[in-house]
């Protein structure tokens, strides 16, 4: 069962702060948003419930997050008796997309090709190719990314963070956030998962595309990580898409990105 339950919000660059603070300023957020979920006992409390986990079981409580820049014209919608504040714009609608897509792609966070780009490059490295897709309304093929959000670790095992830790510090500088809260994954698993997402889209236009070779490498990532969520959603797509009386293998008119409705 999958309830959701959208909210958007909005970063505005102010004169004193790049458009590049902004967008990591928005990523730190929904890092430390997701790892405060992870860790808040009353929370944990409520999903464990016997009345809620023999309705649903294994329930818990996940969240996911698009985040994309762009342009937003900021008004007030609604009627003599309703008015709500909004923002209209088609830079708003594909954040949307990208937060729906986030289930699609089995990440928890969804980052477009224009905030990755305002990112540092330090934060960029931390990062990690999911994609290159088209969304509903657009036709421009954009690179997709996310941001593999550190573990707490409980009693002294597994993940990367320890259970005390202060991600909530405003005064932290991005660096010192970004070394705390750094991937759960490896430079190099990033690296790997990179290479399968390239020789699956191929290069240019689709060219040199290698289904069958991408498989083999996803499946590499899978021994080393066997839970990681776009690995599986990947993998899944490559040996059920394609020609369709060819599923697994690269399309005949394979352009080098996968359009999504």
């Amino acid at each position: 069962l999958y309830l959701r339950v959208s909210v958007q919000l909005v970063w505005k660059a102010k004169k004193a702060t790049s458009a590049s603070q902004t967008a990591e300023s928005a990523l730190r957020s929904y890092i430390s948003i997701i790892v405060e979920l992870t860790r808040n006992k009353e929370l944990l409390r409520f999903a464990s419930r016997h009345e809620i986990q023999d309705r649903i079981p294994g329930f818990k409580v996940r969240l996911g997050f698009g985040l994309h820049f762009g342009w937003a014209i900021e008004c007030a919608i609604g009627s003599q008796r309703k008015i709500d504040a909004s923002y209209l714009s088609p830079h708003v609608n594909m954040a949307s997309r990208l937060e729906s897509a986030t289930k699609m792609f089995g990440v928890a966070i969804l980052i477009s090709e224009a905030t990755y780009q305002l990112f540092s490059t330090p934060v960029q490295k931390k990062c990690r190719l999911i994609d290159r897709v088209t969304f509903k309304g657009s036709v421009r093929p954009m690179s997709i990314y996310t941001y593999d959000v550190p573990f707490i670790r409980k009693g002294g095992n597994g993940g990367t963070l320890s259970e005390d830790v202060c991600l909530d510090d405003n005064d932290m500088a991005h660096e010192d956030f970004f070394d705390t809260a750094k991937p759960h994954t490896s430079a190099d698993y990033r690296h790997k998962f990179e290479r399968a997402v390239r020789t699956y889209l191929g290069r240019q236009h689709g060219d040199g595309a290698d289904w069958t070779e991408a498989k083999r490498m996803l499946g590499e990532c899978l021994v080393e990580w066997p839970e990681d969520g776009a690995a599986l959603k990947l993998l899944e797509f490559l040996q059920e898409g394609g020609q369709p009386d060819r599923p697994g293998e690269v399309p005949d008119k394979w352009e080098g990105y996968r359009r999504l409705d």
